[in-house]
């Protein structure tokens, strides 16, 4: 390497070009020689979309308007799942750039986010669509949509952050995120209401991030409700511990890379 790795930690203004440029690769990598293109981001959610129509629809009778309800919960996993593996893996694909380009390993994971959000916020224009054939109708408080994102996408890059750097020293990771995922996804209410969660196991659900993340969507695409300032609090404040974490994370482990690119 042609500089330490304390002195590429941090992306300065001149970086600034270069994740943009990266950011912008690995939207077009994604779907580059694909018949569908951008319609694969869609695909994945509804495809859920319609077993949980097929199977859950009619065993939750007290959810109003299920195929919404649903829906507003899978766009975000959708983005929780595909993002964190594309961070996760960011430094070992790119390791041969690593070692042979002055470059700040912290553009990888970034440009990662960077193209998981703009992917998710193209795709909200067709979910739009989607939802206002289910009867759903945009109100003044959608336009929170944006705040609850921003949210989410900070602590999915935390805990990608984390993942990421893990993942250069232990390649087993992927392989337990990959075993984790179907375990996070059934904690969390995507596909059921939270009101069936036993009263003695709400303290389990309160723990999982997601579920707050997902009530706060929810809250504002779904009810068309303003979040009370509680709900903004907790998703603030578990978005910056995230952040923290894992930048901590990244931080400890980052000496030891050079010999495990």
């Amino acid at each position: 390497m042609n500089t330490a790795p304390a002195e590429r930690l941090v992306i300065r203004r001149e970086h600034l070009p270069m994740l943009g440029r990266v950011a912008w690769k690995n939207v077009r990598l994604r779907y580059k020689s694909s018949l569908f293109g951008f319609l694969w981001t869609l695909f994945n959610p509804l495809l859920f979309l319609l077993i949980f129509l097929f199977i859950f629809s009619r065993a939750f009778p007290q959810v109003a308007n299920y195929p919404v309800f649903a829906l507003t919960g899978l766009i975000l996993w959708s983005f929780f799942a595909t993002t964190s593996g594309h961070i996760m893996g960011s430094l070992v694909e790119n390791a041969p750039v690593l070692r042979s380009i002055a470059v700040p390993p912290l553009v990888f994971p970034l440009s990662q986010l960077l193209a998981g959000v703009f992917n998710l916020l193209l795709s909200l224009l067709p979910f739009a669509a989607i939802l206002w054939w289910f009867g759903w109708r945009p109100s003044a408080v959608t336009l929170l949509v944006l705040p609850a994102v921003g949210l989410f996408a900070v602590f999915v890059y935390g805990v990608s952050l984390a993942l990421c750097a893990l993942n250069v020293l232990f390649r087993d990771i992927g392989l337990l995120w990959s075993a984790l995922l179907p375990a996070l996804f059934y904690l969390t209410p995507v596909a059921y209401p939270p009101d069936l969660v036993p009263d003695d196991l709400r303290w389990v659900a309160a723990m999982n991030p997601l579920y707050h993340f997902t009530a706060l969507a929810r809250e504002v695409l779904y009810l068309g409700r303003l979040p009370d300032a509680g709900q903004w609090i907790t998703t603030a404040g578990i978005a910056l511990i995230a952040l923290l974490g894992g930048t901590a994370v990244f931080n400890l482990l980052r000496r030891s890379f050079i010999a495990n690119y």
